[in-house]
């Protein structure tokens, strides 16, 4: 289970982490200027986005390695289910502060291990990546961006801007911190966006060059907008709660 607990913290970030959300709905004033302003109509966009339920498919190159991912989210509810094909088979619930996480069964173990998110420590990364509602990632900090086609974008993000935009009590500021590290150019970090007739984003790709790590490249796509997103918790018979000493490495 140690193994899969960074898997499951990667997939739940890439899962947000291009994601950023305003607090205020877009007024028809702010719709005016997000249709002059690409860097609003995609900021504006994601939070669209984000208003209802959502279903994203996303994947993340390291080099040789992809890891594949498909979520669906209901941020009002605070619900969420997503599950990975690659590197290996992972399948991660969220139901208010409850996470359950599926693992392969070892010693007789049940397949499922329910976590309690309120334990875990405020700077948690797996904790983190469960906030649905306090994750700003890439788009936060995005400088730069021009309308290339009907509905299709291009520019650079800000990787310390971005850091800045993040919430300051939460794990993500400090993956932001790590990631803008790692690249050669954390100022200038390429991205394509594309928004529908609905003001909504549907896509988003980014290039981060590292300095060891070769490129990570990120793609999103979101779909599904207003459908009905149920998640259900596991059968209690192969529902295990996570021991106690779990807690000082989660």
């Amino acid at each position: 289970m140690r193994r899969l607990i960074p898997v499951v913290s990667i997939a739940l970030a890439v899962l947000v982490a291009g994601c950023g959300s305003n607090s205020d709905s877009p007024t028809a004033g702010s719709s005016a200027s997000a249709a002059a302003d690409p860097v609003t109509a995609i900021k504006e966009g994601m939070g669209r986005s984000l208003s209802g339920t959502v279903i994203m498919d996303a994947s993340v190159k390291a080099g040789p390695a992809t890891m594949e991912l498909t979520g669906k989210m209901d941020p009002a509810a605070k619900a969420l289910t997503v599950t990975t094909t690659a590197p290996e088979e992972m399948e991660a619930r969220l139901i208010g502060d409850a996470a359950y996480i599926k693992m392969e069964a070892s010693g007789g173990g049940k397949p499922w291990m329910k976590i309690d998110l309120t334990k875990l420590r405020p700077e948690s990364s797996l904790r983190q990546s469960f906030d649905l509602e306090s994750q700003t990632g890439l788009v936060g900090g995005i400088v730069t961006a021009e309308k290339v086609g009907e509905g299709s974008y291009k520019g650079t993000a800000d990787l310390e801007k971005a850091v800045q935009a993040a919430p300051a009590d939460g794990g993500m500021r400090d993956g932001l911190e790590s990631t803008a590290k790692l690249a050669k150019d954390p100022k200038a970090i390429p991205f394509e966006a594309t928004v529908d007739a609905e003001g909504r984003v549907t896509s988003l790709s980014y290039t981060i060059a590292t300095k060891s790590l070769g490129d990570l490249v990120t793609e999103m796509k979101m779909h599904g907008f207003g459908e009905p997103v149920k998640v259900e918790a596991p059968p209690a018979g192969e529902t295990e709660d996570a021991a106690a000493e779990m807690y000082t490495f989660l």
